[in-house]
Parts: structure tokens; C-alpha cells; sequence
């Protein structure tokens, strides 16, 4: 059996993988944290194309799992732990991990040592979360992807927890940091803002904080702006689909949306995401600016080198925090760079062990 190491994101608004491959190539893939139980046969007489959908069934599990984008299809209101710390140590985490990992490795029984991470505040406030999550996730867990028709074995084990933001800092690399020197990582995510400063890789508490602002404030600002001025509801499905729109910079055409059959204009629904993206872009301008003390330290995080923004709020909030924040940098895969970084220090980690295990021993 191999045992690959792994990094877990396990985010409220979005989940995601990172898995080093036998010949060291790292694999990303993340989808959004939103579990439905499904009924395989109904999707399947609605014609929903069940094969190359997130669907996982864990053995002893009479029930299936949408997972990702068909949740959010199937369900107004799926299972996303939003606002329940305990979710970082529930089933639901396992879920997202086996689904993730198992799209990424092709072999029917593999092992995992997995790296995984914590909000700042709640890594320093809650230790016994740390075990709890190795509990949840630890073991030799049976799943299948195709309904039955195969199942496959996933030996789980939890090598260590560490604070998000460590992760970006591994990933950008430890010989660019400096030792004596505190370096920061402002991680905006789909529902929260963490901020995360270390000098070298030792945290500094004082400055590590969270606050409940993100991309989906962005979107629910979207959402109540459209029922306001056209008086019919946005569903989150069309929300996203703006807000997604909004964030390629004309990759992405924006949806069709009608009111008493009039389509919206397209640059009606852009100045919409923009006042809402401007909006809560300088609520966390002012959360990271009150938390780094700018009073103390003058510019906004002046005597912090590097500053890295990551997260899939990068690609709306990256421009206003730049403006207060000139040498803040962005790294290649901002979406992935905590698994990435998770994913290094795993491969470290497995890299240590005798016995039988190594990168894919």
C-alpha cells in the first residue's frame, strides 16, 4: 500500500486537497463545502450525471453523500458547519477528505499522512479541537465514488494539526523567511478573515486573529442589494454565479437574470458585486489595520515582510488591501497555498518515519 502525504483545508465556504504524487507532482482540487444525502436513483431518473459527480458512501453507511456542487444544486440549504467550530472534527470533515483524496489517487487501497490546520484563535484557544480532529479522521476508513460499484480503502493518519497561515508560509517557502523578522499572512476565505504572524515559524499570538468576513459577505450584500431594487429574490446559486462572473474579469459570462421578462443588463449586476466586493473590502482593510495596530506601526503592516494574501477572497479583495497594503504579495495558487503548504510539511513528516512508509513506499 502507498502512502501519499496530504494536505486538508477544511473550510466552511470551500474545501480543498493537496496530494504529492509518487514523482513529487502536487495535485490541488477543492469544491465547495456543501453535503446533501442523495438519493442516487431519483438524480439519476432527474438525469443528473451521478458518474462524474461528488457522491461518497461510507462503508456502515446506508446513505449516499452529495458533496460540492450537486449540494448546492440539490439542496437551498446543504450542510456546510457554518458558525460550528466542532466541524474541523466531524464526519462531515472525513467526507470532504475521502472524496477529495479519492478523486485525486486512482488506487484501491492507499494511506494518507495528513497535515490539516486551524483557525488561528481557535488553534490557540481550543487544544482539546486538535485531538478531537485526529480522533475523527484517523483510522481505515471503506468508501465508494460509484455508488457501490467498487470500494476502495483510505488508512487515515493525522500527523499533525498546525494554525492556517502556517501552511501559506511553508508553501511560499522557509528559506525566503527570515528568522528574526515577522512575516504575515491576511487569509480571506468564503466566510471568514484570519490573520497570521510569525517570526520565522513561531507564531505571534498577539497579532493572530479572525473575524466572520468573507466572500460570502460579499454575496449576501449582492443578494439583499437585487431584492431591494428589482424586488424578487436572488437565489445563492445565481449569487454565486455573479459573484464567480465578477471574479474572472470577463472569463465568465454573467447569468441570465430576468425580472417580468426583462433581462438585467450584465453591467448592472458587475456594479452590484462591485459595491458589495468594495464594501466589505474595506471592512477587513479596517479589521487587519486595528488588529496590526497601525497606530503602533504606522503603515499598515510596514515592518511585516513578506505580507502574503491568500484564499479565494484574493481575487476579490486583493486590490483594495494592496492599496493600503503596497507590498502585499499573492502567491501562484492562492486558493490552495494552506494545503500546500500542509502538504510539504506531511511530506517532511513522512519522510521521517522508518518502517514501511515513505512518499509512496
Amino acid at each position: 500500500m502507498k502512502w501519499y502525504p496530504y494536505g486538508h483545508d477544511f473550510g466552511n465556504a470551500e474545501m480543498g486537497g493537496v496530494v504529492t504524487l509518487a514523482n513529487g507532482q502536487l495535485l490541488a482540487r477543492s469544491i465547495p463545502t456543501a453535503f446533501v444525502k442523495a438519493d442516487i436513483t431519483a438524480l439519476h431518473n432527474l438525469g443528473v450525471d451521478t458518474k462524474s459527480s461528488h457522491i461518497l458512501q461510507l462503508h456502515g453507511e446506508g446513505l449516499s453523500y452529495a458533496v460540492g456542487e450537486l449540494a448546492l444544486q440539490q439542496a437551498i440549504e446543504p450542510w456546510n458547519g457554518h458558525g460550528d467550530i466542532g466541524r474541523y472534527a466531524s464526519t462531515y470533515s472525513l467526507r470532504g477528505l475521502l472524496t477529495i483524496a479519492g478523486s485525486l489517487i486512482p488506487d484501491a487501497a492507499f494511506g494518507l499522512y495528513v497535515v490539516t490546520g486551524l483557525p488561528a484563535e481557535t488553534y490557540v484557544k481550543n487544544t482539546e479541537l486538535r485531538r478531537s480532529i485526529k480522533h475523527a479522521l484517523d483510522g481505515v476508513h471503506s468508501f465508494t465514488l460509484d455508488h457501490g460499484q467498487s470500494w476502495r480503502t483510505a488508512t487515515i493518519e493525522v500527523a499533525n494539526v498546525v494554525m492556517e497561515g502556517a501552511g501559506a508560509l511553508i508553501a511560499y517557502g522557509d528559506k525566503q523567511l527570515s528568522k528574526t523578522a515577522e512575516s504575515a499572512v491576511i487569509d480571506v476565505g468564503g466566510r471568514t478573515t484570519d490573520l497570521y504572524v510569525a517570526r520565522g515559524q513561531v507564531p505571534v499570538t498577539d497579532y493572530c486573529r479572525g473575524k466572520p468576513l468573507g466572500v460570502e459577505s460579499a454575496t449576501q450584500l449582492v443578494q439583499d442589494a437585487f431584492e431591494s431594487t428589482y424586488e424578487r429574490p436572488l437565489s445563492r446559486l445565481e449569487a454565486r454565479a455573479i459573484m464567480h462572473a465578477y471574479a474572472s474579469h470577463g472569463k465568465l459570462a454573467y447569468p441570465d437574470l430576468a425580472v417580468y421578462g426583462r433581462l438585467i443588463e450584465a453591467s448592472l449586476l458587475e456594479r452590484l458585486a462591485n459595491e458589495a466586493v468594495t464594501q466589505v473590502g474595506l471592512e477587513i482593510v479596517s479589521f487587519v489595520a486595528a488588529t496590526w495596530r497601525q497606530s503602533d506601526r504606522g503603515a499598515v503592516a510596514a515592518s511585516f515582510k513578506p505580507v502574503i494574501q491568500i484564499g479565494g477572497g484574493v481575487y476579490y479583495f486583493y486590490r483594495v488591501l494592496k492599496g493600503r497594503i503596497p507590498h502585499l504579495a499573492r502567491p501562484a495558487d492562492p486558493v490552495h497555498a494552506n494545503a500546500q503548504g500542509y502538504c510539504t510539511l506531511a511530506a517532511r513528516l513522512l519522510a521521517r518515519k522508518p518502517e514501511t512508509r515513505g512518499a509512496s513506499a
